[in-house]
């Protein structure tokens, strides 16, 4: 039997500040409309569960002086909140895209709360992130975090510093990743608005007396959610695909 001493509490510590960091960031379960208690709670159960899988990798940064316990204690929640970014940074291309998506298709002009934070948000942009928020947790990517973050501790050692240049190409390219995902999913819509304004623009040289903004406004409008309803289930699948994909490339490679 382990004997209960100083460093068997600080691996529990050490394990809750890079949990608890990348939670903090963490798409859904960061929402600012989940209790904080609750958010807490989850946190320490999960540290907790992962205490006896990691414990031979965290132990040994517990011998060091007590003077690098603070520091310690600041590199593991940086190395969380850095993991727990990687993730979001998709959820934030998403939300962009939509953005970008509602301003062409002539819905940009509403606003209204982001179901995910408070942040402004219109409503076209709303449809398509909240259910790509609740497709994280139906599809069971929190679990994958969690495992993401049990195999972090061979990539990320613990007291190590994590500007590595590794690391620094690990975020680069999932940064890169979000921006393409933010192009892929919002093509169609951008080609369908340049597309429409343009026949209209013609339509108007062409034609001068029609009034043609309040002729084209509905067709834009109309057109728009349209094929959002037709494209938002791909959308989904492929914005789905990617986490689960950038999630196990963390996993495996920090």
């Amino acid at each position: 039997m382990t004997a209960l001493t100083h460093e068997t509490l600080l691996v529990p510590l050490l394990i809750f500040c890079r949990v608890g960091a990348c939670f903090m960031v963490l798409p859904g379960i960061s929402s600012s409309r989940i209790p904080v208690q609750l958010r807490l709670f989850v946190a320490i159960a999960v540290s907790l569960a992962l205490a006896p899988l990691v414990y031979d990798s965290v132990h040994p940064a517990t011998g060091e002086e007590p003077s690098n316990l603070l520091a310690m204690i600041f590199i593991e929640t940086a190395t969380g909140i850095l993991l727990g970014f990687l993730v979001r940074v998709l959820f934030m291309a998403l939300e962009f895209a939509a953005t970008c998506m509602a301003n062409v298709a002539g819905y940009g002009s509403i606003f209204s709360h982001s179901v995910d934070n408070n942040d402004p948000s219109s409503p076209f942009a709303s449809l398509v992130t909240t259910p790509a928020v609740a497709l994280f947790f139906i599809t069971d990517q929190h679990v994958n975090v969690v495992r993401m973050l049990e195999r972090s501790y061979d990539a990320f050692k613990v007291g190590v510093s994590i500007a590595a240049p590794p690391n620094l190409q690990v975020i680069a390219g999932q940064v890169g990743s979000a921006f393409k995902l933010t192009l892929q999913l919002s093509a169609a819509l951008i080609v369908y608005s340049l597309t429409v304004n343009l026949a209209f623009g013609f339509l108007n040289k062409m034609v001068p007396q029609i009034p043609i903004y309040f002729v084209s406004v509905p067709f834009v409008v109309l057109g728009g959610l349209f094929l959002l309803l037709q494209i938002d289930k791909s959308v989904l699948e492929i914005f789905t695909s990617l986490v689960t994909q950038a999630i196990q490339g963390l996993g495996q490679n920090g």
